[in-house]
């Protein structure tokens, strides 16, 4: 096999390994980027119009990476490491290729957002950092809730660091080039680095590996992930185990085959599970419970001000909180699909709604769970802005409104079984509008109501339209029988 054969076999893995069953989430934010695109081009000045393109072109590129990316630490098997003849070569050199290409690229685009001839090295030093960072998290998760508790520590401990910073200052200002080439040779060994041989290290942490990324699609699929038979976790889980099984003793105390709400609270325990509103509002609470201790710790130690740390920080604080409190609503429905055997049985519960009737109610229960974390995120981005002066934060849910109206909506007898990219997209599209909306309010002073007004414009005749269609859908259960 020729070098060019070879290198295309490894680059292409991502794409040709694409779900072509499903290929609704990719056309999805493909339409998406190319309406804000066009709408940027016909509503905003030129100059804000071209910087919008521009950066949905970054994220796009910064997308792609992370996919490729993930795909060359999955083929890095270690007995393909150790055995196959030019094998962790390829890929190391492949990595380094798309560092290169993907640092590039960066670069030239944020060039055209910064267009300063004398910072390129500045970000050409930022660019090729953020890259083999992005790879490495693909290898190590945690690296992302490192940088986040890490992040007030720059501003804790400004005091500190100042005598470093201004070293660090004077050595870039006096040898920049000496200074970026290092940085660069640095990064690339990072990048080289990621890829293992095989050892007894490397085979430890690919099957730690794989049983993350099997814990990932049985979340999508809203089963129990595996990782949580693993003594350490049980153990952590028992409270929680305490407090739902309360909850069940509760509902089926309380069953009435005669109300409607009754028996869809029974049946939601079944449809949801793993995305149950309790099981998600337990994992929220003991997040939320755990930055405030960091947080706590963090003042009660530097004596920095609560007001400057949100200032500084509070643009990633809400996106944190928008994630945590929307995505779940986003994926709601693909929990559907693991229940989909028991859903036979369901449909004989006593009470239990049918054809058109079950298509409404089974929306109307994940309408419900959604608009409910939908207010209570509204509420702490609002509390969030207020305190760090940023109202433009109220742009995250306004942003989850459209996305929500599609993904709520879908025809779960026609659904196919969840996929990575499936899960991704709602999330992807969120976040790409949200940054719209964000830029809009920030850099071009556009008021919040008018954002609000268009949003919901947007929203409220896709929801019409959709529901309308999800009513005379085939019977919502078992999903997934007409796919």
């Amino acid at each position: 096999m020729s070098a060019a054969a070879r290198y295309s076999q490894v680059l292409l893995a991502p794409w040709r390994q694409r779900d072509r069953a499903a290929p609704w989430g990719r056309r999805f934010i493909a339409a998406l980027l190319a309406v804000v695109a066009a709408a940027s081009l016909a509503w905003l000045p030129p100059g804000a119009g071209w910087r919008v393109i521009v950066g949905l072109l970054l994220v796009v590129g910064l997308g792609a990476w992370m996919a490729l990316s993930y795909s060359l630490l999955e083929q890095n098997h270690p007995t393909a490491a150790r055995t196959v003849p030019g094998h962790l070569r390829a890929l190391r050199r492949a990595a380094l290729s798309g560092w290169v290409l993907f640092t590039g690229l960066n670069t030239g685009l944020l060039l055209l957002l910064v267009p300063e001839p004398g910072f390129w090295p500045l970000l050409l030093l930022c660019s090729g950092f953020l890259t083999a960072f992005l790879l490495w998290t693909t290898r190590l998760v945690w690296l992302w809730m490192l940088a986040i508790l890490l992040s007030p520590l720059p501003i804790a401990l400004g005091g500190w660091l100042a005598p470093a910073r201004q070293a660090l200052a004077t050595l870039w200002d006096t040898h920049p080039l000496v200074v970026l080439a290092l940085c660069l040779l640095a990064q690339a060994g990072l990048v080289v680095r990621a890829f293992a041989a095989g050892d007894t290290r490397h085979q430890a942490r690919y099957a730690t590996q794989a049983l993350m990324r099997r814990a990932m699609q049985m979340q999508l699929e809203g089963k129990a992930p595996v990782i949580q038979a693993w003594a350490p976790f049980e153990r952590l889980a028992r409270p929680f185990v305490r407090v739902l099984s309360a909850w069940l003793r509760h509902v089926l105390a309380r069953a009435d085959n005669a109300s409607l709400r009754s028996v869809m609270a029974r049946a939601e325990i079944v449809l949801h599970g793993q995305q149950h509103w309790l099981r998600q509002a337990l994992t929220l609470g003991s997040i939320a419970a755990v930055v405030v201790m960091a947080f706590t710790v963090v003042l009660a130690t530097t004596g920095v001000s609560l007001t400057l740390m949100l200032q500084h920080g509070a643009f990633g604080m809400g996106i944190g909180i928008a994630s945590a409190g929307l995505n779940a609503g986003f994926v709601l429905t693909n929990a559907l699909w693991s229940s989909r055997r028991e859903q036979v049985l369901l449909r004989l519960l006593p009470g239990m709604p049918q054809g058109r009737a079950l298509n409404v109610a089974l929306a109307r229960l994940q309408w419900r769970d959604f608009i409910v974390s939908w207010l209570l995120t509204t509420l702490a981005l609002l509390a969030l802005g207020t305190g760090a002066g940023n109202p433009s934060l109220l742009c995250l849910p306004l942003a989850a409104l459209p996305v929500a109206t599609w993904t709520l909506t879908r025809r779960p007898a026609l659904m196919r079984m969840p996929t990575a990219l499936a899960a991704v997209a709602p999330s992807f599209a969120f976040l790409t509008l949200a940054g719209i909306l964000y830029l809009l309010a920030r850099d071009l002073d556009m008021p919040l109501w008018p954002q609000a007004l268009a949003m919901v414009a947007l929203s409220a005749p896709l929801l019409v339209w959709r529901w309308r269609r999800l009513a005379a859908a085939p019977t919502a259960l078992p999903a997934g029988r007409l796919s």
